[in-house]
């Protein structure tokens, strides 16, 4: 005896609606989301630019898939890696750099979305 089932789905008028203005909101964070990063490199003063980039190049030079960024906020440059979604990801991460990096520190910060390599 074959049993049969039928499944009705109402979807209330508001819902594409919402749907659109989410994605629109979305593609206005220019790939961007709320997450977290590892800092490690904070210089200020008389070739703190050059000091943070030659952390990054060394950073990139052990780890060339993460990604590192350089970044000024008056009148330090700072270096980010990784684009973790949660904090838990960043903390694993820094514990494999904390030998490198002892200074290091997990932070929440605007990264870029993680490619999802398992499509």
């Amino acid at each position: 005896m074959a049993l049969q089932a039928q499944v009705q789905v109402i979807v209330p008028n508001a819902v594409p609606t919402l749907v659109a203005k989410h994605v629109s909101a979305n593609g206005k964070q220019n790939g961007k989301m709320q997450g977290f990063c590892v800092q490690i490199c904070f210089e200020s003063g008389n070739n703190s630019r050059e000091k943070a980039e030659r952390t990054r190049m060394a950073f990139l030079s052990k780890h060339p898939n993460v990604p590192a960024y350089v970044s000024f906020k008056e009148p330090n440059f700072r270096v980010r890696v990784g684009n973790f979604r949660t904090r838990a990801e960043a903390r694993g991460f820094r514990e494999d750099i904390l030998n490198e990096f002892p200074q290091s520190f997990v932070t929440r910060d605007d990264v870029m979305y993680p490619i999802d390599n398992n499509k």
